[in-house]
């Protein structure tokens, strides 16, 4: 391994010393600017620099970009990470791949058309157990309080 570092570095080095004879001027190399950690988001936060993006959010409106819903706030409030995902859990597959991406695509690719089109049919199966039987308070709401009898 170490044998095939030393050939691509010694590689890239031919490689820049070919551009330097032809005239190409190496532009110096920048490394990616560093990330802001979660302490510096905290602090944004408590001291109201950061806007919260979560305000659009109980608007009504959509969210374009919900890397900022990551960075702000508590999941146990709704927001962070809880209210990121539950954004993009409402992306639907177009938007998120743009194509079919596996076979279990094709099926919902063109399903959206036909759900919305689709109605019970008339013969269908209903809880009537559930809708007449079923109490919510519960079996003491029937008993009588003086007897005790049903």
């Amino acid at each position: 391994l170490n044998k095939e570092h030393k050939f691509i570095d010694k590689y890239k080095e031919q490689a820049r010393e070919q551009r330097l004879a032809e005239g190409f001027v190496e532009k110096p190399y920048l490394p990616p600017p560093k990330k802001t950690s979660c302490q510096v988001n905290q602090l944004n936060q408590m001291l109201g620099i950061d806007r919260n993006p979560h305000v659009s959010l109980t608007r009504g409106r959509r969210v374009t970009n919900a890397d900022p819903l990551l960075r702000h706030g508590v999941s146990a409030d709704g927001e962070g990470r809880s209210a990121y995902l539950s954004q993009q859990g409402r992306v639907d597959p177009k938007e998120r791949y743009g194509r079919q991406v596996t076979t279990a695509h094709e099926y919902g690719w063109t399903a959206l058309a036909t759900t919305k089109t689709y109605t019970t049919s008339p013969f269908a199966h209903r809880p009537l157990i559930k809708n007449d039987f079923y109490r919510p308070m519960g079996t003491r709401m029937c008993v009588s309080q003086s007897t005790g009898a049903l």
